[in-house]
C-alpha cells in the first residue's frame, strides 16, 4: 500500500470456520489458537475484524494439513473414469473469476502493488484475462477455501479502491507536474497530447487542486507529505485540535481553533467549511472513512424500483421462488452533482434477480434502502458500450441474468448474497 494512506476497516464481523479434522495434528491447531487468545475446542468458528481473521487464517495455514487417505481409492477412480484430464488434475473447483475495470486495475497495479503481492504470497496467481481476474492455485495441494479466501480479500480491497476513484485532466507543464506531485504520490500520472491526466481518489484530487490554486505559505513541505497521518489526538492532552503543527488535510492550511471541528467518532480534525463541503458529497471522515450519517448518492431522481415474484427457481436455489426487481430511470438533464451539469443524460431500465429465501429477502430490503438513498445508479460512461452521459450501475452488483454463473452476471453463485451485503455495508447500508 502507498505510504501515508490507510484503508479503513469496514468489515468487523467476518466469520472463520475451523475444522480440526483438516489438520494432521489438531492439538497444534488448538495451541496456535490459544496463543492468539482464542480458547476453543472441537469444530468451531471465530468472528472478528477482517484483519484479525486474516492473521488467524494465515497462522493456521502454516500448519501441516492432513493428507488424504487411500480408503475408497477404487471407488474414486471409477467416479473419475469419464472425466477429462483437466478435471482429474484439479480435485476441487477453481474460484470464480472477478470482473474488473481496466482503469481501476491499472491504478491498483501502479499504486497498490504491495497489497497484490501479499495476496500472491498466499500461493495464488491472479492473471487478468480480458475483463476477468482469475485465481489459480500455484500448488495443486492448496485447498479451495484458501483460494476462495484470496478471492474474497481481493474483492473487498478492489471495492474500497474503486469507490471514489476519478480521472481528471490538467494543463500542467513538466516542472509543475514534478513539483506538485512530489507531495501527492497517491496520484497516477499519465501524459497525454492534450494535457496531464491524474487518477486518484476524489479527496486526493480535491486537495491537489486546492494546493495547485493556492500553495500554503505557512506549512513546510514535510508537513504536506504526511498530511494523511494528522490525528486530532497527536499533540493535545485534552484531545483537542488546533495545535500549531496541525493542518487540515483537505485545504492543507494550519487549523484555527475557532474555525475547526473534531469528528466525534474518530477524533480527526478539519476546518469547519472544508468538512461541510466534504460531507455534502459523502458523509465520511476524509482521513479514515468512518461513516457519519446516511450516504446520499448521485442517482437521478424520479426513478422507480418495482418487485414481483414468479414460481421459477434460480440455479443453486431450487427450493425457492424468484424475486424479480425492475428498475426504471428516465432520461433527463444532469444536475450539479453529475459529471456534466446542464447536459442531457440517457435513462435506463434494468432487471435483476434474487432468490425468495430469507437471505434473499434481506438483500431486497437493503437494496430498497440503497435505492431510496440514490446509491444504486449514477451517471457516467458505460463500461460495455463506452457511451458517455448515460445511467450506469454504481458499484452495487446485481444479478441481471438467471443463468450463466458469475461471469454472465447470473446464477449459480453461492457467494453473491454475502458479497452484495458487503458492498452495501461499505456504503452504510446494513
Amino acid at each position: 500500500m502507498m505510504a501515508g494512506s490507510q484503508i479503513p476497516e469496514i468489515f468487523d464481523d467476518v466469520k472463520l470456520v475451523i475444522d480440526p479434522e483438516t489438520f494432521a495434528e489438531p492439538q497444534k491447531m488448538f495451541q496456535e489458537l490459544k496463543k492468539m487468545g482464542e480458547n476453543v475446542r472441537g469444530s468451531c468458528f471465530i468472528i472478528g475484524p477482517f484483519q484479525k481473521i486474516e492473521e488467524t487464517f494465515m497462522n493456521l495455514s502454516r500448519l501441516e494439513k492432513k493428507k488424504p487417505q487411500n480408503v475408497g481409492h477404487k471407488q474414486r477412480s471409477h467416479v473419475n473414469h469419464n472425466t477429462s484430464p483437466e478435471m482429474k488434475s484439479s480435485p476441487s473447483p477453481p474460484a470464480e473469476p472477478v470482473v474488473v475495470d481496466a482503469a481501476v486495475m491499472h491504478y491498483i497495479n501502479k499504486k497498490h502493488s504491495l497489497e497484490l503481492d501479499k495476496m500472491r504470497q498466499m500461493g495464488v496467481d491472479m492473471p487478468v484475462q480480458g475483463r476477468h481476474l482469475m485465481f489459480h492455485a500455484r500448488d495443486k495441494k492448496l485447498r479451495t477455501d484458501q483460494v476462495q479466501f484470496v478471492r474474497e480479500r481481493f474483492i473487498t480491497f478492489y471495492q474500497k479502491i474503486a469507490t471514489g476513484l476519478q480521472t481528471r485532466l490538467y494543463d500542467l507543464n513538466a516542472s509543475e507536474t514534478q513539483l506538485l506531485l512530489k507531495h501527492f504520490p497517491e496520484l497516477l500520472v499519465s501524459h497525454k497530447n492534450y494535457g496531464v491526466e491524474l487518477t486518484g481518489s476524489y479527496l486526493t484530487l480535491e486537495r491537489f487542486e486546492r494546493f495547485l490554486r493556492s500553495p500554503p505559505k505557512r506549512s513546510p513541505p514535510k508537513q504536506i507529505s504526511h498530511m494523511d497521518n494528522t490525528h486530532a489526538t497527536a499533540s493535545s492532552p485534552q484531545n483537542q485540535p488546533n495545535d500549531k503543527d496541525e493542518i487540515c488535510c483537505i485545504c492543507l492550511e494550519p487549523l484555527v481553533k475557532s474555525k475547526s471541528k473534531t469528528l466525534e467518532k474518530c477524533k480527526h480534525s478539519f476546518c469547519r467549511e472544508c468538512l461541510k463541503r466534504a460531507f455534502e458529497i459523502k458523509p465520511v471522515c476524509p482521513t479514515c472513512g468512518v461513516l457519519y450519517g446516511a450516504l446520499k448518492g448521485t442517482q437521478p431522481e424520479g426513478g422507480k424500483m418495482q418487485t414481483t415474484q414468479d414460481s421459477s427457481s434460480l440455479p443453486g436455489y431450487e427450493s425457492y421462488r424468484t424475486i424479480v426487481i425492475r428498475y426504471s430511470i428516465p432520461s433527463g438533464i444532469q444536475k450539479e452533482e453529475h459529471p456534466n451539469p446542464g447536459q442531457p443524460y440517457e435513462g435506463a431500465s434494468r432487471t435483476a434477480y434474487l432468490p425468495d429465501s430469507s437471505e434473499g429477502r434481506k438483500v431486497l430490503k437493503l437494496l430498497t434502502r440503497a435505492f431510496e438513498q440514490r446509491l444504486i445508479f449514477t451517471i457516467g460512461s458505460s463500461s460495455t458500450t463506452g457511451r458517455s452521459n448515460v445511467v450506469t450501475w454504481n458499484d452495487i452488483h446485481h444479478k441481471t441474468s438467471r443463468f450463466g454463473g458469475p461471469t454472465a452476471y447470473g446464477y449459480p453463485d453461492p457467494d453473491y448474497l454475502n458479497r452484495v451485503q458487503e458492498e452495501l455495508k461499505a456504503k452504510g447500508i446494513c
